[in-house]
């Protein structure tokens, strides 16, 4: 067995071990219907509770960087459900790109880790965008605050959830990107709206254990 997949097949256990000691609290839009398909984006360092909130969504497949990182995510996705696409979220891969939307001609939602796969953090590349735009699905933002973590030293500071913690698991309102909006302006949009989410998933987290 590939020593990556071996890593994540670990990684997987501990991310069950964690997952289950955490103190969850969801909040999901309104607008976001469990049943509907979407393309899902998140930060690359908020993979563990973004593969959390998403949990209850059943017909879905995740794109991977078809790195050694890759190898050890791809247990982890596949434990949670989840279809695989190998490959870039780079609008100009399109391989990536033709089996997505051959997926979501089956219904599935995609999720995309919006900086990823090697960054720079905070900074979105364009596939998932082009996707969007292309097949007409609503985005819908996979976030969430947990109280206490570690932070990995690595280019997207991953965040991994401390035993016990409290974590709030927030799902966006979904919102569509027009065909004729220029990928820079889509960008910074699709950014702004990262960023609100996870605003939104702070003030959860201090109405339900701060401010009382």
């Amino acid at each position: 067995m590939n020593k990556y997949k071996l890593i994540g097949k670990i990684g997987y256990v501990i991310f069950k071990i964690l997952s289950h000691t955490l103190k969850k609290t969801r909040y999901t839009s309104e607008k976001f219907n469990i049943d509907s398909q979407y393309i899902v984006i998140f930060w690359h360092r908020k993979i563990f509770l973004s593969a959390n909130t998403t949990k209850p969504i059943k017909h879905k497949a995740a794109l991977v960087s078809p790195s050694k990182d890759g190898d050890i995510l791809t247990e982890l996705l596949i434990g949670e459900g989840n279809e695989v696409i190998r490959g870039s979220s780079n609008r100009d891969n399109i391989k990536s790109l033709k089996e997505i939307l051959k997926l979501i001609k089956l219904k599935f939602t995609i999720g995309i880790a919006i900086d990823g796969p090697k960054g720079p953090i905070f900074e979105p590349k364009g596939g998932a965008i082009y996707i969007a735009q292309k097949s007409g699905l609503p985005i819908v933002i996979a976030t969430g605050y947990v109280n206490k973590k570690w932070i990995l030293k690595t280019w997207d500071r991953m965040e991994i959830p401390k035993p016990f913690s409290k974590a709030i698991l927030y799902t966006g309102d979904p919102f569509y990107i027009d065909r004729d909006m220029k990928m820079e302006d889509a960008i910074n949009f699709v950014k702004n709206k990262l960023h609100e989410n996870e605003i939104e998933a702070y003030e959860k987290y201090k109405d339900k254990y701060l401010n009382k």
